[in-house]
């Protein structure tokens, strides 16, 4: 999928359509007046590159549009974005330049489009996580915040499975920061009414989906846990694969985890370390040592453990 958005910035007809949504904005969400209807319709319906740029331009801020000028919106801007139009590969890739999602109302007439998108060959991995993170935005929004977004659970599962495994790094990434958001106070509360069931709603179960690069967020968001992190553990874990070993920065990432991580559970903190070095060559893993030191601190008997022992073997000489 291309990206047009950034040279219509620059061109005359995205700049005349920038100068178009200003005058759209000062609207009270009713009709448009008729010049601006107009000029509206005079560019969009542009021949050639002129038009295109000016459509491309406008699907990036169709939820102001919306907002302000709904029936104008819904009766020429909406149609772009179905895969019938010519221009719905160019709408899309603009459209993940917005600011924000959308109405739920929006979001009900671009939904079918929008989750073929992720079984579409001709989009491009940056939109598909892209795309990947709106979807978890959206349950979020309706779990937290009883926010209505016409979507199920089930089709956000279905659509991360058809996008594979170039989408599901931002499912993790998203559910992290929501984590990482919640105050120490708040982040139980968060993870059992709002993380958690997101993720077992949203998270596929295909194993070939799980890769290095999502073990990274799937620790990501155990790090921001805090007094959760040990039913969180229960939950991630099976998803977890070994960490790459020609990188190994999932292990770097839990050398430098806070005290309070390695203090809350430390036969869990073992199991997801377990879970995300594998197995390993022996002297191989970097940060291994710095690891297992600290959760030895913290609980000595674990030590003792044949678990313990084999990542022991596992750890590098030099960190």
């Amino acid at each position: 999928m291309r990206d047009l958005y950034n040279n219509a910035l620059n061109a005359p007809p995205g700049q005349l359509a920038k100068v178009l949504i200003k005058k759209v904005t000062k609207g009270d969400g009713g009709e448009l007046p008729d010049d601006v209807i107009t000029r509206l319709d005079r560019l969009i319906d542009a021949p050639g590159t002129t038009g295109l740029l000016a459509r491309v331009r406008l699907a990036a801020d169709v939820p102001y549009l919306f907002d302000h000028a709904p029936n104008w919106t819904k009766s020429r801007l909406i149609p772009v974005f179905d895969w019938s139009s010519p221009d719905a590969a160019d709408a899309w890739s603009a459209r993940k330049y917005s600011d924000y999602i959308g109405s739920p109302e929006l979001f009900g007439l671009v939904k079918q489009p929008f989750l073929q998108i992720f079984g579409r060959g001709d989009v491009s991995a940056e939109d598909l996580r892209a795309f990947a993170e709106w979807l978890t935005a959206i349950l979020i929004a309706n779990q937290a915040d009883g926010v209505d977004y016409p979507l199920l659970a089930t089709e956000a599962r279905s659509a991360l499975r058809r996008a594979g495994m170039s989408a599901l790094s931002s499912v993790g990434h998203r559910l992290a920061i929501e984590m990482e958001r919640a105050t120490a106070a708040q982040k139980l509360v968060r993870w059992r009414t709002v993380v958690g069931p997101v993720f077992q709603a949203i998270w596929p179960l295909d194993v070939e989906l799980q890769t290095p690069e999502v073990t990274f967020k799937l620790v990501q968001i155990l790090r921001a846990s805090g007094d959760a992190f040990p039913e969180a553990c229960d939950i991630i874990i099976p998803y977890i694969q070994p960490d790459d070993p020609r990188l190994q920065t999932t292990v770097f990432s839990i050398a430098d985890a806070p005290n309070g991580l390695y203090e809350s559970a430390p036969p869990k903190m073992l199991d997801m370390i377990a879970a995300v070095v594998g197995e390993a060559l022996p002297s191989s893993v970097f940060s291994l040592g710095k690891v297992l030191a600290r959760l030895q601190a913290v609980d000595p008997q674990l030590a003792d453990t044949r678990k313990f022992q084999r990542l022991l073997t596992y750890a590098s000489q030099h960190g």
